[in-house]
Formats: C-alpha cells, structure tokens, sequence
C-alpha cells in the first residue's frame, strides 16, 4: 500500500508527467496506454528538470542525446511489449 502511495504521488506531483504523455498522444502511433507506460519509464530514469530539457529538445550534452535516445527507444519497446 506505502509503494502504490510513493508511486502515485511521484507521478501526481510531477509537473512534466501529463505534458510527455500529452505530447505521446500529439505523435498518433501509440496508445494512451503506451504513452503513461513510457512517461512513466521515463520518469523513473530521468527528474522533472531532466524531462523539461528532454521535452523542449534542450540537451547540449551529446552523450545526454544518445542516452536519452536509447531510453525512448527501450521504453518504447517494453511498453508496445506490455500492451
């Protein structure tokens, strides 16, 4: 029960959570499902601070790029897997 109440809070508390799911669904290829399932990945890997820069495309650390390519890519993936 404390777990379920870490993670929702995390997640209610996030001020970048909604606006990535948002911007999933502004893709059209991936269900809402698969848009919480990858914000939520995502979040787990990455702070709100590091999703605002990952969301205005604001990364100037070329290492940042690939690594934050290869988490969408992964997450993507596990979430197409789940669905």
């Amino acid at each position: 029960m404390v777990a379920i109440y870490v993670v929702k809070s995390q997640y209610l508390t996030s001020k970048t959570f909604e606006p990535f799911v948002e911007g999933c669904m502004a893709s059209a290829t991936a269900s809402a499902r698969q848009c919480e399932c990858l914000s939520k990945y995502m979040h787990k890997r990455y702070s709100d601070l590091e999703m605002q820069s990952i969301m205005d495309n604001n990364m100037t650390d070329s290492l940042m790029k690939k690594q934050v390519a290869r988490d969408v890519k992964l997450g993507s993936s596990e979430c197409a897997a789940e669905s």
